[in-house]
């Protein structure tokens, strides 16, 4: 049995829709920064238990969600030579209703480092966060990124051996806060990355993604928080649109989120650093400087908002 603890992220150059489902391999590099406030707790036991089971805030999963969580034991049975069931229990802190917060990656990486650790993996290959990235890539690709911590980039790769996450900079680089505006829509993950995939753009978005991916590691090491913010803001309007250009128009946004978009849009305007982003879902992380963060945090709780305060986050830990 181990117990392990993964921040969620924020995406910055978002990876959307996948060439390959089985091993969640992406059309291109993304980049993700992980938070400090957000995080899942994961429990995993191997032993003569019945069947596989997976308990999510004290609810049993079914059907695909436990699928994908049974697709990382799987990997993680195989690599240890062993064939025991699991229990798989988890728990997302704070306890909120949203969609775009990056609850399934800070899944992702903590059940692969518990599962890693209870399997005695780590006998094995060492702390190896290389290999820790690839196995939590299987339930969901940003979960590679939520391993390794800080500012992180996931390499596209073309198989499951080059597929994998490493860590480019930490705060001491570019030190950001970002304040959260949780808001919840109903469209799975899934079907956002199924719909950019039949986008008359997603060519074009490979390309700039990947050129992107390029220009904001660059920002990020040069501590060019200005550039920063533009490129993150350009990444998400573009990952919307490609969204809202596939077959079904599936559109991620809300009123609420394109209210706090223009509430950014104005703290700019009165020369306020700030900038918004999106990931598959309408909730907001509006990035900032660390001393202008209480008014970017005053404004939006001034307009009714719940928000979440964030700095950068660490990488998976074990806690026993």
């Amino acid at each position: 049995m181990a117990v392990a603890k993964a921040y969620t992220m924020q995406a910055l150059v978002k990876y959307h829709g996948l060439r390959d489902w089985s091993l969640r391999l992406p059309f291109h590099d993304s980049i993700s920064v992980n938070t400090d406030v957000a995080y899942t707790t994961a429990r995993v036991s191997f032993g003569p238990y019945g069947r596989d089971a997976v308990i999510s805030g004290g609810v049993e999963l079914e059907g695909r969600p436990k699928e994908r969580v049974i697709a990382v034991i799987n990997r993680v049975r195989m690599l240890a030579g062993i064939d025991d069931k699991c229990l798989v229990e988890t728990e997302n802190r704070p306890k909120i209703r949203a969609k775009g917060m990056g609850f399934s990656s800070s899944a992702g990486a903590a059940i692969a480092a518990a599962a890693y650790k209870a399997a005695s993996l780590d006998k094995k290959f060492g702390w190896d966060l290389k290999l820790l990235s690839r196995i939590a890539r299987i339930l969901a690709g940003s979960a590679c990124r939520s391993v390794v911590g800080a500012y992180a980039k996931w390499l596209a790769g073309t198989s499951d051996e080059d597929s994998y996450a490493v860590r480019i900079g930490d705060a001491s680089d570019l030190d950001i806060r970002y304040v959260i505006v949780p808001l919840w829509l109903d469209v799975s993950t899934e079907t956002a990355h199924r719909e950019a995939e039949t986008s008359p753009f997603l060519q074009a978005r490979i390309e700039s993604a990947n050129k992107r991916c390029l220009e904001l590691e660059r920002a990020i090491k040069d501590g060019d928080f200005k550039k920063f913010g533009t490129l993150v803001e350009r990444d998400s309007l573009e990952l919307h649109a490609v969204t809202m250009t596939g077959e079904y128009g599936t559109i991620l946004t809300t009123p609420e989120c394109l209210r706090v978009i223009d509430i950014v849009k104005k703290l700019r305007s009165r020369g306020v650093p700030a900038y918004f982003s999106m990931q598959t879902g309408p909730t907001v992380y509006v990035n900032t400087l660390p001393e202008h963060v209480e008014v970017v945090e005053g404004e939006l709780r001034s307009q009714g908002f719940q928000v979440l305060v964030s700095g950068i986050g660490g990488g998976v830990e074990v806690l026993e």
